[in-house]
C-alpha cells in the first residue's frame, strides 16, 4: 500500500503527489517527506525518494504503524523549535507549528524565501500567539509563499466548506505574496485576490 505524502523538491517547494499524473523533469519532488494529514491516505511515493521523514513523534509512530516495511530516516520535530534540513546541498530551516490535535503548519525559510505550508485548519487562530518568536518575526517581515491543501476546493460537503472558510480567514490575516495549492489545482480568484502582490500591483 502506498500513502498520500507531501514531499519537497530540491529547493524546498512542497507537493502532494498524484499517482495519475506524470511529472516532468523539473517537477520531481524526491526530497524530505513532511507528515501532514495527507500522509495517511492511499497514494504514491517517488521511486528515487531520499527516505527522510519529518513529523511529530505521534505522526511518525502512526506512519510506522501503517505497514511501511522500509527503513527510513525519521526526524522528530518539536513544536516551535527550528531545525535545519539539507537535501542535495540545499539547506532550509523548518519549524513545526501545532494548530490542533494531529494538525500542524510548517514554516520553511532560507536566505531567499519565507514559506508557510498549511495543513487542515480549525476555526480558531489561537495557535498564532503561541507560534514563537521565529514565526512572529516572519509575519512581521511578510510571508513570501503560502501553500494550502487545495482538496477542499474540488470537493463538496460541510467539512470542505468549513476548510474554505478557515483558509480564507488565515490568508486574509497573513497576506502572503503568493498562494499555491499543494495539489496544483487552480485556486479560486477570491483567494488569490488576498495576496499582498495584488495590493502592490494596484498601487503602481
Amino acid at each position: 500500500m502506498f500513502w498520500s505524502n507531501m514531499f519537497l523538491n530540491d529547493i524546498g517547494q512542497p507537493l502532494i503527489l498524484d499517482p495519475n499524473k506524470r511529472y516532468g523533469r523539473f517537477e520531481q519532488h524526491s526530497g524530505p517527506l513532511l507528515l501532514t494529514s495527507a500522509a495517511f491516505q492511499e497514494h504514491v511515493v517517488p521511486n528515487d525518494w531520499c527516505g527522510q521523514v519529518y513529523g511529530t513523534s505521534e505522526d511518525i509512530a502512526r506512519f510506522q504503524s501503517m505497514g511501511s516495511t522500509k527503513t527510513y530516516k525519521y526526524i522528530v520535530l518539536k513544536p516551535h523549535e527550528p531545525i535545519q534540513i539539507e537535501y542535495r546541498k540545499i539547506k532550509n530551516i523548518l519549524t513545526l507549528i501545532p494548530v490542533s490535535q494531529n494538525t500542524q503548519l510548517y514554516y520553511l525559510q532560507n536566505d531567499h524565501v519565507r514559506v508557510l505550508i498549511v495543513d487542515k485548519l480549525t476555526g480558531y487562530l489561537d495557535f498564532i500567539p503561541k507560534a514563537g518568536a521565529n514565526f512572529h518575526q516572519a509575519l512581521g517581515s511578510g510571508i513570501d509563499v503560502m501553500y494550502i491543501d487545495d482538496l477542499c476546493f474540488i470537493t463538496d460537503g460541510n467539512e470542505a466548506e468549513q476548510q474554505r472558510e478557515h483558509l480564507y480567514v488565515l490568508i486574509q490575516l497573513i497576506r502572503p505574496k503568493y498562494l499555491h495549492g499543494l495539489r496544483q489545482n487552480k485556486l479560486p480568484r477570491y483567494m488569490l485576490d488576498l495576496c499582498a502582490r495584488k495590493a502592490l500591483y494596484l498601487k503602481t
